[in-house]
């Protein structure tokens, strides 16, 4: 039995790379009732039968964009930053259609495991005629990053929106690893953190110190502020 395909028989996992549903058989030991549980967490919030048709405001049915006010947020993470060429969107999700909100000009790429979304996003763009595309892409391939982040026009801004967590329920300080190879080919990297639950009723006690000491260490942190919910840390080679 083919246990990838197994998984990804289910109508809202089959747009996933193989890599990103074997690391969750490895994880489940080879459990596939088990695996799709552990993708349900990470991808579910994505992958709900309204996301996949495509049908409403996307930005408002996801239970973190929908507390964002895009035009704000992107305002306070860009201000300061001379000349945006791109914004690399790591994981990005839906964020994808909030590329209005961007200052005019911006190219923008979204890398997102979920094959649904990029597809969708892609449309949308085309139908905009919006300088943007999306990738379908495990940010586990780490040398298929780089090699967009190098295609990318400079001055290039790098988001990492809510994913450090799932990155480290994946593979401990993979992050660390992670984020030092994009800073070597980015000028600006955003991260943003969950400071309280989806549903915005539960605080998170934990700050992760181990990831803002490591950033402070090794980069130079230009910003620190909570918004909608979030911490954001904005750093510089």
């Amino acid at each position: 039995m083919n246990l990838i395909k197994e998984v990804k028989k289910k109508r809202e996992f089959f747009g996933l790379p193989d890599s990103v549903v074997k690391r969750a058989l490895v994880e489940s030991k080879d459990d596939i009732k088990e695996a799709r549980s552990l993708l349900r967490k990470y991808f579910g919030v994505f992958l709900t039968n309204r996301v996949l048709k495509g049908k409403g405001d996307l930005l408002g049915i996801h239970m973190s964009s929908k507390k964002r006010d895009y035009g704000e947020f992107y305002s306070k993470i860009l201000k300061g930053v001379d000349d945006v060429g791109s914004v690399v969107d790591l994981g990005c999700g839906v964020n994808g259609f909030s590329y209005e909100y961007l200052p005019k000009g911006i190219e923008y790429v979204g890398i997102e495991a979920a094959g649904q979304l990029v597809e969708l996003m892609n449309v949308y763009f085309k139908e905009k005629d919006f300088d943007a595309r999306a990738v379908c892409l495990d940010l586990f391939d780490v040398e298929g990053v780089v090699k967009i982040l190098r295609k990318a026009k400079k001055s290039r801004v790098v988001l990492m929106f809510q994913v450090i967590d799932a990155l480290e329920n994946m593979k401990r300080d993979f992050s660390k690893e992670f984020i030092s190879v994009v800073m070597e080919n980015v000028e600006v990297l955003v991260i943003s953190l969950p400071l309280v639950s989806l549903g915005g009723r539960k605080k998170f006690a934990v700050r992760r110190k181990w990831l803002v000491d490591f950033l402070i260490k090794n980069f130079d942190v230009k910003k620190d502020f909570e918004m909608f919910g979030e911490r954001i840390i904005c750093v510089r080679k």
